[in-house]
Parts: structure tokens; sequence; C-alpha cells
């Protein structure tokens, strides 16, 4: 189970953030009215019948399925709407067992997460989701030679499903703005029941 975990997040971060070391090449286009300007378009609901949740979205997401095994057999789905500067990544993945206690489930999750991104814990908060427990990470890691990156991911345990949103930016993005695209996105997370 930990090793699915961390080939999922190894990938999830391991995807084209469009993270350059210059996000904005025209030198007269301040930073924050860029961000500005992205966030001016009509959020999307999108649905994921499959993974029985829905999310809203600045666009359509990608969908990967993803392999942590050599035999090709997909062990989690991912779909991601990645902007320049910033990002989402929803993912979903059944385990066999999580075992009796939860919040040690939890605790394996997110340290497999922590190490298979390579990230600096900046903080952690217990969760729930109506009723179903998670947790939210703080994190902090470097890509691409250098950028600076911050996520918040919120994992959930639902039954023997397991939710992970993961909201990424660039760390020099105006703090307020990147707190108000990451509230929209999370509180938009709705678990939809089995067809």
């Amino acid at each position: 189970m930990r090793n699915t975990i961390v080939v999922a997040f190894l990938i999830l971060i391991s995807a084209p953030l469009g993270y350059g070391s210059q996000p904005y090449p025209d030198a007269h286009v301040n930073r924050a009215d860029a961000y500005a300007f992205q966030t001016e378009t009509e959020w999307i609901k999108f649905t994921s019948p499959e993974g029985r949740f829905s999310v809203l979205l600045q666009h359509e997401p990608k969908f990967e399925p993803v392999s942590a095994t050599d035999s090709g057999e997909v062990t989690n789905y991912r779909y991601s709407d990645l902007e320049s500067g910033y990002g989402f990544i929803c993912e979903y993945f059944d385990v066999a067992s999580t075992g009796a206690d939860s919040q040690s489930f939890l605790d394996v999750t997110r340290d497999g997460i922590i190490r298979g991104a390579g990230a600096t814990k900046v903080s952690e908060e217990k969760i729930s989701l109506n009723s179903y427990p998670g947790r939210e990470l703080g994190l902090a890691f470097t890509v691409n030679k250098g950028t600076e990156i911050t996520a918040l991911t919120r994992i959930y345990l639902v039954g023997n499903r397991v939710y992970s949103l993961t909201f990424l930016h660039l760390k020099n993005m105006d703090a307020s703005l990147a707190a108000d695209i990451g509230k929209k996105f999370f509180s938009s997370f709705e678990l939809r029941p089995a067809l």
C-alpha cells in the first residue's frame, strides 16, 4: 500500500506544471495581474462517475490512469488541470485493507506522500468530509532546478477508497489569491453515490 502512495505522489509532482523559471516571459506583465487575469475564467463542475466525486476546476481536466506495477495494472486514477504557475490534481485509488485504525492508515499515507515527494511538511491538520477521516498537508518542495512549489493536499479515506486533492502553486504567488483559489477548489469537492 505504501508503495502505491509513493508512486502516486511521485507521478503527481512529476507532471508538467508549466512552471518555468520565467512563468511570464513578457517583462511588462505584472505577475499579480497575470494571476488575476487567469483566475477570472468561469469554473466548471467536473464529475467523475467512476471516481464518484465532483469538483470545480477551471478547465476540463486531463485524465491519466496510473500504473504502479510492471504488469501495467492500473492502481490509481488522476485528473489534472495545470495552469501556468499553479494547478489542481484529483486522484483516487482503492486499497485492499486499511486496517482497524483509520488514523494509523492516514499516518502511513501522509508519510508516504511526504517521502515520495521529497517534500518538507509545513503543516498538518486532521480533517473530515461527511464524517470520513482525512488530513490536510501543507507541503513545500523544489522542482525544475530550483523552482519552489507550495502545495496543499487533502486526503480522505472513504471506506477502502483514498481520495487525494492537491492545489499546488509557485511559492511566490500572491498569498491572498492562492488562498482564494484553494478555498474554492477544496470546498467544491463532493462525493457522489455509486451508480
